[in-house]
């Protein structure tokens, strides 16, 4: 059997199997471009393509029939970029003055950045970022596992070496070198990790949640599938679910300010987070699922273009900002937090999360009150609306993550008034108000004077290890005094979650 798949510029013909999905034979095919935040269970409809003759369908749940024409929704022939923020400031380590060429990447769940450098002076030369490939198995990490339990563990790496190994070539073209880079200095969760390595992250999924290997290692480029690096270092983790990103962005973000009790937040899938200081931190993921990525929220998308990424209220009217273009086509993680914030001041959301009745409102805002697809929401633009849903979504990540911060404070024995400083890291944090944080009680009121973004820490955590021997042994100096809390066996977490789930109770 086969299909043939088009992206309107090419048709390409490729080999199927009977019982399969149109998305199951895309994926065996390599072409990556779909997105399924739902993990292909038919839910997001995130995946949907055009079968000629037929209309649209999603991908996930249509079976795939001899000579089916299937049109995809962009061109997956071409790499797409992906928005990635620098804001804030970040700690950088002296280079040890290589004469050589060096990079570093920062594998996320959502996205894949990389950056070449100048070995001798530690300079960036290029930078590319790119959604993850593995984005068509599903938004979050457990997704990531089940696909490469059933069978797919050397598909998975081989997907991530090649696009690793096609962005580097890609910035070496750049700036004009043929390479090879002497060391790729590697952050990501503890998944990807696995992953790259062509290591089964499975035990991860299973309680004690413990990984195969916790890295703060350095491998031949070669044996790992990278030959255009000669060598691969990949940051020590410290836990399943608090990686080796986690720890690249404390190096970036405490170093220099050791002595502050520090609030390090990283929220994307799972809610990692450290709190302490020199020699003593404590560290915890909360399983917040894809919500603040964009996923799993009807019109929602990471924070990339078209993505609203702020919302505000001028004039009893809603307004909002949209990343590099003119009309939004969805909502990310930021802008949620500005919309549930502004919701709850205009009276439209209660603090139990229920969209209130059109009678119970001010008059001057039942004109954002409607429905979507027969379910009852808020229209933040003619565009893009938040539902009923999507709100119970965001309740429950805003819970997860808020009892975490709680269980982290108790466990450490201080209130909020001891914590120095929260630094806010990786995309969301970038772009996140931490006024509207506050408001709606993910972080507590009590911590927004003293929050601050820092853009990409781990990214910039991964350059300082390629460039720095004593930042590599910072990064394993870091791991062996953070002590890792599981939240699902903590004895606190159910009662501090429920109180958590009140909108407004951080």
């Amino acid at each position: 059997m086969h299909i043939f798949v088009t992206d309107g510029k090419r048709k390409e013909k490729i080999n199927t199997k009977e019982g399969q999905t149109i998305l199951q034979a895309l994926l065996e095919h390599g072409i990556t471009v779909l997105k399924t935040p739902c993990g292909g269970r038919g839910k997001c409809g995130k995946c949907t393509v055009t079968v000629l003759g037929e209309g649209e369908v999603t991908a996930c749940t249509q079976k795939v029939r001899d000579g089916m024409q299937v049109v995809l929704p962009k061109a997956f022939s071409e790499g797409e970029s992906a928005v990635i923020v620098e804001a804030g400031s970040t700690f950088h380590y002296r280079t040890d003055g290589e004469s050589t060429l060096l990079a570093a990447c920062d594998i996320g769940t959502t996205t894949i950045v990389c950056h070449l450098l100048e070995g001798a002076s530690g300079k960036k030369l290029a930078t590319v970022s790119e959604p993850n490939a593995h984005r068509s198995y599903g938004a979050d990490v457990l997704s990531r596992i089940q696909a490469a339990e059933n069978g797919g563990l050397l598909r998975l790496h081989e997907q991530m070496t090649a696009q690793i190994a096609r962005m580097l070539g890609e910035l070496l073209q750049e700036v004009g070198e043929r390479g090879p880079v002497a060391r790729l200095a590697v952050a990501g969760n503890t998944v990807m990790c696995h992953l790259l390595a062509g290591v089964s992250p499975a035990r991860i999924a299973v309680p004690p949640f413990m990984p195969e290997m916790c890295f703060g290692t350095e491998y031949a480029g070669e044996a790992i599938g990278l030959p255009v690096c000669k060598t691969v270092y990949i940051a020590p983790a410290v836990s399943g679910y608090v990686g080796p990103d986690i720890t690249c962005a404390l190096l970036a973000s405490v170093s220099g300010q050791e002595q502050k009790e520090t609030l390090l937040l990283d929220i994307g899938t799972n809610g990692e987070m450290v709190l302490g200081h020199a020699g003593s931190y404590l560290c915890c993921a909360a399983a917040a699922g894809p919500a603040f990525e964009g996923a799993e929220i009807t019109m929602g998308m990471p924070a990339e273009k078209g993505a609203i990424s702020h919302v505000r209220l001028d004039a009893r009217r809603i307004r909002t900002e949209v990343i590099a273009a003119d009309k939004p086509e969805g909502i990310c993680g930021s802008g949620l937090i500005d919309a549930l914030s502004v919701l709850l001041r205009m009276g439209l959301v209660e603090s139990t999360g229920l969209l209130k009745e059109a009678e119970s409102v001010s008059v001057a805002y039942r004109k954002y009150l409607g429905e979507y697809k027969g379910e009852r929401c808020v229209w933040l633009t003619p565009e893009v609306c938040l539902t009923q849903g999507d709100i119970r979504n965001l309740q429950l990540a805003k819970a997860a993550v808020a009892a975490g911060i709680q269980i982290l404070m108790k466990e450490r024995g201080i209130t909020c008034e001891k914590i120095e400083r929260v630094v806010l890291a990786g995309g969301f944090g970038s772009y996140l108000d931490r006024e509207s944080a506050a408001v709606i009680g993910l972080i507590p009121r009590e911590l927004a004077d003293v929050t601050e973004p820092v853009g990409n820490a781990a990214g910039e955590g991964a350059v300082s290890a390629a460039v720095s021997k004593e930042a590599r042994k910072k990064l394993k100096d870091l791991k062996s005094c953070m002590q890792n809390l599981e939240l699902s066996t903590h004895p606190d977490f159910s009662e501090y979650y429920l109180q958590q789930m009140e909108f407004g109770s951080g």
